[in-house]
């Protein structure tokens, strides 16, 4: 891709380099000319050569244009059509926008080989075709490995480092080779992150060997992990563009230990049929005390205000990835968040005071509501589970069941009662009174 970007004449010699074929040859100076690997602007440029591309194709390749500008990633394109047609004009015009500017696309696949009739073999990614075996015709997409011909996201288990002591520096390393960035596997990775956690709080060094009982603990991590290559998740989340009706749910929920939040689509189709899919998730571990920076450990209505945040925070990254209208529910288990999140910021102390602030802000239009804790799915990741568990929870994979009803009956949502809770508790901020001197 770089290769196809010219540099400026006049800053095409900021991009000499000196060279000779052996080391008895005379030394030759050469200019690059373009886009050169390895530059700190290398990436930049070509991403912003592309919105350029998209700029000046928007009249004439519209559908093209606009997938430049959110689909792609550095040089690699996800996208998706609701139909074999659409997709196939899509395609073409992808093409021809992007040979406007001397670039190939490559490595086409989909999971619909319809859609890819009309490509020559060489632009296509014909390991699916070619391997009998279907477990090794996966596809590495952004880091995630995905199987076009069960259109389903997949997960292997990580290579990791054969030393026969565990130390805090393995672990870490272990724990970087964890990449989930939808958040599937956010329970599994969360236990990889409290753990980590417990040594910094236990003051490990990085080299030297960890108590018998976590070694343990961690080989007992990494053989769990063996389960995952079973677990097999839908890329399709059930949207089509004529469904009757379209909803988000995020769920948040906090422990002594983690935080997390997770987001389920909820679409109703012509049919009256339902589907609910997990989309995406977060997790994070709760902060440790610190008495020297006078960092106190959290309570857990703070940590349950704090995962609601976060719940925010993954919605706004949601709505700006995808283009669909639809109406957002968020659910907490936690009355107090909800006596907070219902009121003026200015009522409580600040800590509070500055996340409901923020909160409401990023969930001006969406509705708050309550949900048992036995119900709230965002509780699977601030608590962790096993794979081979994860695997049979449904309330993980589709969420309450309830949101699989024809009729919900959920938008109403508990009252909040602030009566039923101290004012320490709520931390409401106190106002001091003074009296008015009479003239």
């Amino acid at each position: 891709m770089y290769r196809m970007i010219n540099v400026q004449p006049d800053d095409q010699k900021l991009q000499r380099i000196i060279w000779r074929e052996s080391p008895t040859d005379e030394l030759r100076e050469f200019q690059l000319t373009t886009v050169t690997y390895g530059t700190a602007s290398a990436p930049y440029l070509a991403t912003r050569c592309l919105q350029q591309l998209a700029e000046e194709g928007e009249v004439s390749h519209p559908t093209a244009a606009k997938i430049l500008k959110k689909d792609f990633y550095v040089d690699d394109m996800i996208t998706g059509a609701q139909n074999e047609e659409e997709g196939k004009l899509l395609i073409n015009e992808i093409i021809e926008l992007m040979s406007s500017a001397g670039m190939t696309l490559r490595k086409w696949n989909s999971s619909h080989e319809k859609i890819l009739e009309g490509l020559p073999d060489h632009l296509r990614d014909v390991r699916d075709v070619r391997e009998l075996d279907s477990s090794r015709s996966t596809i590495k997409t952004l880091g995630m490995v995905w199987n076009p011909q069960t259109d389903s996201f997949c997960f292997s288990v990580p290579k990791w480092n054969t030393s026969s002591t565990i130390t805090k520096r393995i672990v870490a390393s272990d724990a970087s080779l964890l990449f989930d960035p939808l958040g599937l596997m956010s329970p599994v990775v969360v236990q990889a992150k409290i753990f980590m956690q417990t040594l910094w709080k236990n003051g490990y060094t990085w080299d030297e060997p960890l108590p018998e009982e976590l070694q343990e603990y961690w080989r007992e991590y990494r053989r769990n992990l063996l389960a995952i290559e079973s677990l097999s998740v839908p890329r399709w989340v059930g949207y089509l563009k004529d469904c009757v009706e379209v909803q988000l749910h995020g769920f948040c929920d906090a422990s002594e230990l983690a935080y997390g939040a997770a987001l389920y689509l909820r679409c109703m189709h012509r049919d009256r049929s339902v589907t609910v899919h997990l989309v995406t998730s977060k997790s994070r571990v709760a902060p440790l005390e610190d008495i020297s920076k006078k960092n106190r450990r959290q309570s857990i209505p703070r940590l349950e205000l704090t995962s609601a945040l976060l719940l925010s925070h993954l919605l706004e990254a949601f709505r700006a990835s995808v283009d669909i209208p639809m109406k957002v529910f968020l659910w907490t288990d936690s009355m107090i968040v909800r006596c907070w999140l219902a009121s003026i910021p200015s009522r409580w102390q600040t800590f509070v005071a500055n996340r409901v602030s923020e909160i409401q802000h990023l969930t001006r239009d969406c509705q708050w509501c309550h949900i048992a804790g036995t119900e709230n799915p965002a509780d699977i990741v601030s608590r962790g589970m096993n794979p081979a568990q994860l695997y049979y929870q449904t309330l993980w994979w589709n969420g309450p069941y309830w949101l699989q009803m024809y009729h919900g009956t959920w938008e109403d949502g508990a009252q909040v009662d602030e009566d039923q809770f101290d004012a320490e508790v709520l931390e409401v901020r106190n106002v001091a009174a003074l009296p008015v001197a009479a003239a």
